[in-house]
């Protein structure tokens, strides 16, 4: 009987027992609850962290789309011709540059009867959109030819110039072995002349090949061949191609000798009435050309130029005014 009521009533340990496993569950269901909301509270952070990162790699992209868009107004406001033939865009011109593309405009080319020797200011871009400024001076050799020094930024180029009618053709090289010559287009003929800068008269030199008003490629074969001074017969082949910018490149052999040179045609001229082209060539093909028309004023003439490329390729080139200072 005794032994009955003791199993029937709790002792004091069994009773703490209850007590802390009741602790123990309450304990761990508010772990549970701390938890729950320490993950809530981690998730918040990772949002708005992730929210933070999107935020800013959306700052970066409008940054970006920004400083692109500035770019692109930048670029738009350096313009170059697309080839060595195409009007100039003058959006970037100072007041000077437009004042005289404006007189160029309501003149008419010259008829030929213009001295050009004296001194010149000069201004004009080159295929990359750079602009420039310089001088240039023009003494006479003798007849239609002439010798030039072009002054850029302290850097100075020597040239000859052959003149015909209101056509000049220039060839400029830092070597010594530098020619011009200067062909009237004709159907199916190239009709030139030609001097070396040690020369004193002109030589000729016929051409016929492919040549019509459209295009100049091909192949030719010297018909007649004549030097400056001693007036020596040569004959031989000249290869003409044109490059994507419109200068043409020009080969020639005769016997065991090959030149080179780059070619410009003048047919483009606004107003023109001849249709030249005109090269400056040598044996170690780095001649570079210049070619100007020169207008009714006697005191402004335009052009464009061309130099060959460095590691070879695709020529540079560029247009150029000119206005006479006396």
């Amino acid at each position: 009987m005794a032994l009955g009521l003791a199993l029937a009533v709790p002792t004091a340990g069994c009773k703490k027992k209850a007590e802390d496993s009741e602790k123990d569950e309450k304990a761990s269901k508010k772990k549970s609850s701390d938890d729950e909301e320490t993950e809530k509270d981690s998730k918040k952070k990772k949002k708005s962290s992730d929210d933070e990162e999107d935020d800013k790699d959306t700052k970066k992209k409008t940054k970006k789309a920004s400083d692109d868009e500035d770019d692109s107004k930048t670029a738009k406001k350096v313009k170059a011709p697309k080839n060595v033939d195409d009007d100039d865009d003058d959006d970037d011109d100072d007041d000077d540059d437009k004042n005289t593309k404006k007189k160029i405009k309501s003149l008419k080319p010259s008829k030929g009867d213009v001295d050009i020797v004296g001194s010149w200011t000069l201004s004009g871009k080159n295929d990359a959109g750079k602009k420039y400024k310089g001088t240039s001076k023009i003494t006479k050799i003798g007849g239609s030819m002439f010798k030039a020094t072009w002054t850029i930024g302290g850097e100075k180029q020597e040239g000859i110039i052959f003149k015909d009618g209101n056509v000049l053709s220039c060839g400029w090289s830092p070597k010594k072995d530098l020619g011009v010559i200067a062909y009237l287009v004709k159907p199916g003929m190239l009709d030139g002349v030609w001097f070396e800068e040690q020369h004193t008269s002109l030589g000729n030199e016929i051409l016929k090949g492919p040549a019509n008003k459209d295009a100049l490629s091909g192949l030719y074969t010297i018909s007649k061949g004549e030097t400056p001074g001693d007036k020596k017969k040569y004959s031989g082949t000249v290869d003409i191609t044109i490059y994507k910018s419109g200068v043409y490149k020009l080969t020639w052999k005769m016997g065991g000798q090959t030149m080179k040179g780059l070619g410009l045609r003048s047919h483009h001229f606004p107003g023109s009435d001849t249709d030249v082209l005109s090269a400056g060539f040598n044996d170690g093909g780095d001649a570079g050309v210049m070619q100007y028309i020169i207008y009714s004023d006697g005191t402004t003439m335009t052009g464009h130029w061309a130099l060959p490329a460095k590691g070879g390729g695709e020529p540079g080139w560029g247009k150029e005014t000119m206005v006479k200072k006396d």
